[in-house]
């Protein structure tokens, strides 16, 4: 199994192909060169889809690349609220930062997506 052509059916959001990935016996939280996984590529584009059946096969959510970024970071920053929404649920951290010092919260009050913001505050980001 080409474990590249499974991190970009999540990254593309085909559901269909990460299943079968998946059951041809992928780890569901392999990553790339930059160790960004599955779930953070399909966090990144708004595949709730992939998103949500990566976490039921396991897809560890506190996994950071190698920029210190999280699936629960990519989301934020790119306005995915239900995705975020849904991390949250699944413990990821609301406090990680990145290289730079960002947090998720930060890269949502920066995009302006201030309903993502206040969740991750109710969250417990400060």
């Amino acid at each position: 199994m080409e474990e590249n052509a499974f991190l970009e059916a999540a990254e593309n959001g085909d559901t269909k192909a990460v299943k079968r990935y998946l059951a041809e016996g992928a780890d569901v939280n392999t990553s790339d060169e930059h160790n960004r996984t599955a779930l953070m590529k399909a966090a990144k584009h708004g595949h709730m889809d992939v998103v949500q059946y990566l976490l039921d096969k396991g897809a560890d959510v506190n996994i950071l690349d190698n920029r210190g970024t999280s699936a629960l970071y990519w989301a934020a920053s790119n306005g995915h609220y239900k995705i975020v929404q849904l991390l949250i649920k699944h413990h990821s951290d609301v406090e990680v930062h990145d290289d730079r010092g960002w947090s998720a919260k930060d890269q949502a009050h920066y995009h302006h997506h201030d309903k993502i913001v206040h969740m991750l505050e109710e969250a417990g980001a400060r």
